[in-house]
């Protein structure tokens, strides 16, 4: 036991040894240093040779003495008494010999720093002590941690808490977190003597009962569950379940539970849900909370059967036509994102579910409008707000196919469906009836783009081109530059692509030209009688309207280095890239569902590949697309595909026709080649009037080329960086209540973000709790996000509460609450003074 001051014991027989004794015997009672003898060997092996006396070696040993040469000096170790008399064959030599003595406990109690009331605490668990693994660990404790209650420093030291304060909420976590009935920290607590200690603590925390049987923990865990998901309700603890109501000490109960559940927010394995779904087995066939009001459920969170039941309610919502749902006084989008913040929220699963929900309810806000019926106020409506619903219905796909699938929401995925099937259907058919290319400004057709935009420019211009990229990807993607502050002005324009709306027409559109020409052998539109159908072919094509031009694939640039780019692009005027995330991965049947996921993607690699750019000097750039495209997640059924006759010469694709005949279809528009391509071509592009297709080779759920705002209308977003250093921050918190005085167990803490989100100000969340002048955590912990983007400073404020441990404070001592920042982890304290009512006191 006694390496940890094994110095010590060293430094004393060597001293005896010194003082002439050519023998030291000693007889270690409790064998408390036994562990320790090779060291010992070691540390005396220039003064005296150990002998280790154990049982029946008696004789041997009294031999190997009296046949040493008088200059050998001898320590006998026993890790026993010293036998009586009669059976001590080495009492004669023990007489004339010197007696050493070490008292273990004391010796650890001086290198631990104990004070003396702890001896008899040592010598009552020296089994535990007797392992310097174990002292070690128990070494690393603060003392002022524990000092009055070292039992639970043991219990610390066996569930391996790793952290410098002993806490007993955290072995709690531990004891959970291993097993809830056969418990092997449990039965370590029972080998060392501290198992009634643990549950006299359990008592004095949370006024719980314990039953010695093998499922108490299970017991412990279904009252705090229980207890913590009534509160939460604002409802008493059924009587017929007062076995498990822990409402005595419910602070103590709502700290723990907060603390438990904040701890497995950042752990794979999710004990706390984990442990959870053990309470609901034993908890569900009493049926506690089936009859109990959504407004009620909505208000816990440690189930996470209640968030299914949310879930599935709001799908129940969304079938009825019904505008004003509330839950608690929110409407079911603030309600979502309220429960993304919770611990179930916050998972993977249910996140999805909740985002795709809260998509599915702006969905069907807008879906019941009805269209403008001129193409100017389309296009206007569209471009304000009409965007957003495809943008609401790709992140609905998106988050339902990142949930999985799930079967249980599969009639709200047939009902969005129908929505924007239904929408896409009407909004089409009333583009086509008023659609007229005469009618459209020079400047927003796509042909028109390098003359008005490109050819016009003196300074040296970047145009990435994104394959597909929609106009409400390109929303979404505007919205996140405008949070960067080293972007100075960020404009979205927009074009109005020819027909049919594909590649080889938008990408030769965009290139310098006299004369576009769709040429029938190749299928390619020829620009002034050269190919375009690669990068290569349309450098040459740009350098012949500016020689100081260069083209590049974006999958040569993204790996490039700041200086590599700059390299790449010194000396050139105008630089195309061309980027293809979305159409690569939706034109391949077999990766066509992923349509919306390389959408998410194309954003993240547009964003960050423009602060490469900007970082390599370059300022000006536009963003602009190729064409757009539909995508439906439901198969098409045979009635959405349009039989239509063709010959030889015809070019037929699912969302157009070119052909010099006459068709005459019900369903089926047209428009003059030589208007498209402003040449003198007698073919014509037919297409449908709504979102079918025709009957062709190609895809089922992603097509383009067809006339719909989807496909034609394609964003032009303008770019001009900064080269100055960022000067963004994190948004900060402040605390609005002038008292810092407490007193009462649950503290109202109101919040102020006081700046709005903006370029200057990025969004930052914080973990706010309690703790003693010893850093001891006292309370459980909130995270509170700084996020709003309000302009109204009261519409900035919020307020939480947070519940301090049910314990015996001092008055006299000083409390923190601390804001943690998640981010960088900075920490700021803010004094408290501590005023409540104490038992002791009345």
């Amino acid at each position: 036991m006694a390496d940890m001051d094994i110095k010590q014991v060293v430094t004393t027989l060597k001293n005896d040894f010194s003082d002439g004794h050519q023998i030291v015997f000693w007889y270690d009672d409790d064998g408390g240093f036994k562990d320790s003898i090779s060291e010992l060997t070691t540390a005396l092996a220039d003064v005296a040779i150990v002998i280790e006396l154990m049982s029946g070696h008696q004789l041997e040993t009294k031999l190997r003495l009296l046949n040493a040469d008088q200059s050998e000096k001898f320590l006998v170790y026993s890790p026993q008494p010293q036998p009586p008399i009669e059976e001590n064959h080495l009492r004669d030599m023990v007489l004339y010999s010197v007696t050493f003595k070490a008292d273990a406990q004391e010796i650890l109690r001086q290198e631990l720093g104990l004070p003396t009331n702890l001896h008899r605490f040592l010598k009552d668990h020296k089994t535990f002590f007797a392992n310097k693994v174990r002292r070690a660990r128990f070494a690393k404790f603060d003392i002022d941690s524990y000092h009055s209650q070292p039992a639970v420093a043991i219990m610390a030291t066996i569930t391996r808490l790793d952290q410098p304060l002993v806490d007993f909420f955290g072995v709690l976590k531990a004891i959970l977190k291993a097993d809830l009935v056969n418990n092997k920290y449990l039965n370590e607590f029972k080998k060392y003597g501290v198992l009634s200690e643990f549950w006299d603590k359990v008592h004095q925390q949370f006024n719980f009962e314990s039953d010695p049987n093998e499922t108490q923990v299970l017991d412990l865990s279904t009252a705090l569950y229980v207890t913590m998901a009534f509160r939460q309700m604002d409802l008493k603890v059924p009587a017929k379940v007062q076995q498990w109501n822990l409402d005595r000490k419910i602070a103590n109960v709502q700290t723990f539970m907060q603390q438990f559940s904040a701890s497995e927010k950042v752990d794979n394995q999710d004990s706390f849900a984990q442990v959870a779904a053990a309470v609901w087995q034993v908890i569900d066939q009493k049926q506690l909370f089936r009859q109990l009001e959504i407004d009620d459920i909505a208000r816990a969170d440690v189930f996470k059967q209640f968030d299914k039941r949310i879930l599935l309610w709001i799908q129940t919502q969304l079938k009825l036509d019904i505008s004003d749902v509330t839950v608690n006084g929110v409407e079911i989008d603030q309600l979502t994102k309220q429960r993304e913040t919770t611990h179930y929220g916050q998972t993977p699963y249910f996140n999805h579910l909740y985002q795709m929900m809260c998509n599915a309810w702006w969905l069907k806000k807008m879906v019941g409008t009805s269209p403008a019926d001129n193409m100017s106020s389309l296009i206007n409506d569209y471009l304000e707000a009409g965007y957003l619903v495809d943008t609401d219905y790709r992140h609905f796909v998106y988050e339902y196919q990142q949930a999985g699938f799930p079967e249980d929401f599969q009639p709200v995925k047939n009902l969005v469906e129908a929505w924007y099937v239904d929408y896409l259907s009407t909004y089409a058919v009333t583009w086509n009836r008023n659609f007229n290319y005469q009618e459209l400004a020079p400047k927003v057709l796509q042909r028109n783009f390098y003359k008005q935009y490109v050819g016009m420019e003196n300074n040296r211009i970047v145009v990435i081109i994104s394959d597909s990229l929609r106009f409400e990807v390109a929303k979404e993607l505007q919205n996140q530059f405008s949070l960067d502050d080293q972007i100075n002005e960020l404009n979205m324009h927009y074009l109005v692509t020819g027909l049919p709306s594909v590649t080889y027409m938008g990408m030769s559109a965009l290139l310098p030209h006299r004369q576009l020409a769709l040429q029938t052998n190749t299928r390619r539109v020829a620009v002034d009688g050269m190919e375009a159908d690669n990068v290569k072919k349309r450098q040459l094509i740009l350098q012949q309207a500016n020689p100081r031009s260069v083209a590049y694939r974006f999958k040569e640039l993204k790996s490039k280095t700041r200086d590599e780019l700059r390299t790449a692009f010194a000396g050139q005027d105008v630089i195309y890239i061309y980027h293809n995330q979305i159409d690569t991965t939706a034109e391949n049947q077999g990766t066509e569902d992923e349509t919306f996921a390389a959408a998410n993607e194309a954003i993240n690699e547009l964003r960050g590949f423009v602060n490469r750019l900007r970082s390599a000097s370059i300022a000006h750039l536009y963003i602009t697309a190729d064409h757009g495209y539909l995508y439906r997640d439901e198969k098409l059924k045979a009635v959405d595909k349009i039989e239509l006759p063709t010959d030889d010469a015809d070019w037929k694709a699912p969302r157009y026709l070119i052909t010099k005949r006459e068709v005459k279809e019900p369903g089926i528009n047209r428009q003059s080649l030589a208007t498209v391509l402003n040449n003198e071509d007698e073919r014509y592009v037919y297409y449908p009037t709504t979102a079918n297709v025709f009957r062709a080779n190609g895809g089922d759920n992603y097509v383009h080329g067809g006339s719909s705002l989807q496909e034609m209308l394609v964003p032009l977003l303008e770019i001009r960086t900064s080269s100055d250093k960022s000067n963004a921050q994190m948004a900060e918190l402040q605390l609005v209540n002038t008292k810092r005085r407490i007193t009462s167990l649950e503290v109202p803490l109101s919040i102020m973000q006081p700046e709005p989100i903006s370029a200057t100000v990025v969004p930052t969340s914080y973990k706010l709790y309690f703790v003693d002048d010893q850093d001891h955590q006292i309370s459980g912990q909130l995270v509170v996000n700084a996020n709003s983007e309000k302009k109204a400073i009261g519409e900035r404020i919020q307020t939480v509460r947070s519940t301090l441990i049910d314990q015996v404070y001092n008055r006299n001592s000083v409390y923190y609450l601390v804001i943690e920042n998640l981010t960088d982890h900075s920490i700021s304290k803010l004094q408290y003074t501590m005023d409540l009512v104490n038992p002791d006191d009345i």
